[in-house]
């Protein structure tokens, strides 16, 4: 008997983060993605475990759009 085809979500957990993010902060999508990927490539860089670093781009990014001297 076949499997059956899983399904994928449509989005990448990055994706659903930046979404997330740019909904509660009222941020631009866009905005909030080049932060996202800024702060990533950030850890990645300096990292030598690279579990869960989705997680915290995600915390550094609310923080940087939290601060009121924020600058892209």
């Amino acid at each position: 008997m076949p499997r059956a085809a899983q399904s994928t979500p449509s989005t990448s957990p990055d994706e659903s983060t930046v979404a997330a993010i740019a909904r509660k902060t009222h941020t631009p999508v866009d905005l909030v993605k080049h932060l996202y990927d800024e702060e990533l490539a950030e850890l990645r860089s300096h990292s030598a475990v690279k579990g869960f670093l989705d997680v915290i781009a995600g915390r550094r990014v609310k923080e940087r759009l939290r601060n009121p001297g924020f600058r892209t």
